[in-house]
């Protein structure tokens, strides 16, 4: 399965990495991205699973944008073990979207029987293409109930999970992991003797965000990790964590040897971004996005969640909106009026006169470029 329609069918990638270098040292990006145990991915460029972020509106816009995979907001496996009708809701595959990018859920949880009994219900019902195991969220609340990162201080329940969802699915299985929970664990980054052994039992790729699970999203990530474990594993290594431009990801592609790069939190506001890695990696001039497409992008994703919510899209576009809006002068002004509203309409209109009315002012000088400001 595919996408859109690749930018070039010649040069399939190498095991470990589509784009990135190969045996002669770092050269031009392969045009074509990688295949995940047979499906395969039209560019290397995906949709991090952000929790409260990542729902089925944000991902169609992604996807439409460029995106080759948009993998769900984290799943509760014991939840759709139980065929739970709101957890199956937030995971289901989009109707209406016609493209051909993989479904992609991700699950998190602790028992292997409960993620064998999900990810299997997830392919046979929900539409799943893809099965991604969470063993990398490090919130407090998951970890303090033994889910996502803190399942890296037990490898071997990481082990026994992996193996009863690939047996279970029969779809592929990959994995989001950290270099290990904390740095004091080991001497070196657990990863490292964890995913070789994953990608033994049938683990089709593995994705890597380059902080320990004790760092949350602090301090920066050290690609070194994923550039190591690139080159170790036989199958695709995508890399996360800290990409916020077109340049940057294209840089990672090329120069560490992953398959495909995750963009997470730097495309709140910005889905465009991956329009602009597109662009790129395909040697075109990145697109400008100024003021106007900014509002109809933002549009887009009001109409989208409004249809998908109904009368609470209200709640979820005041924090959504003011993603558009943030580096105006009078973001502040403006976000307060959009989360005193309680109608879709009325927000769309402050929106519209925040970016099109000259009340937020001239746009900061990243406003108009391609690219984008760096994220703290």
């Amino acid at each position: 399965m595919s996408s859109t329609e690749p930018a070039s069918p010649e040069a399939s990638p190498r095991p470990g990495g589509a784009g990135g270098s190969g045996a002669d040292g770092p050269g031009p990006p392969v045009l074509s991205g990688p295949s995940i145990g047979g499906v395969t991915l039209a560019a290397p460029f995906t949709l991090a699973p952000m929790a409260g972020v990542a729902d089925r509106p944000y991902r169609r816009l992604c996807l439409e944008r460029g995106a080759a995979m948009a993998t769900s907001e984290l799943a509760s496996a014991a939840a759709l073990a139980r065929r739970g009708k709101r957890t199956s809701e937030l995971v289901r595959k989009d109707p209406a979207w016609r493209g051909g990018a993989p479904h992609c859920v991700q699950l998190f949880g602790k028992t292997p029987q409960e993620f064998a009994d999900s990810a299997s219900f997830c392919a046979s019902e929900l539409g799943a293409d893809i099965i991604d195991l969470n063993f990398a969220c490090p919130s407090r609340k998951v970890v303090k109930s033994g889910h996502g990162a803190a399942l890296l201080k037990t490898p071997e329940l990481c082990l026994r999970i992996a193996e009863a969802a690939v047996k279970a699915c029969g779809v592929p299985v990959t994995v989001k992991t950290r270099p290990g929970f904390s740095p004091e664990d080991l001497p070196e980054p657990l990863v490292y003797s964890l995913a070789p052994k994953l990608a033994d039992l049938g683990v089709r790729a593995v994705a890597l965000h380059p902080r320990w699970a004790t760092q949350g999203f602090g301090g920066k990530a050290d690609w070194r990790i994923t550039e190591r474990l690139a080159a170790l594993l036989p199958v695709p290594v995508i890399g996360s964590g800290d990409v916020d431009s077109a340049p940057l990801a294209l840089k990672r592609l090329r120069e560490s040897g992953v398959a495909a790069v995750m963009l997470g939190r730097a495309t709140r506001g910005r889905p465009w971004l991956f329009s602009e890695c597109l662009a790129l990696w395909r040697g075109e001039p990145a697109p400008v996005i100024g003021r106007e497409e900014t509002f109809l992008c933002a549009s887009r994703h009001a109409r989208l969640l409004e249809s998908e919510r109904g009368k609470r899209a209200v709640f979820v576009l005041r924090s959504v909106l003011s993603w558009y809006i943030r580096e105006l002068r009078n973001a502040a002004a403006y976000r307060r009026r959009i989360c005193s509203s309680e109608d879709v309409n009325e927000q769309i209109d402050i929106l519209r006169e925040a970016l099109l009315g000259g009340g937020g002012d001239e746009p900061p000088e990243g406003d108009a470029r391609p690219g984008g400001t760096e994220l703290p």
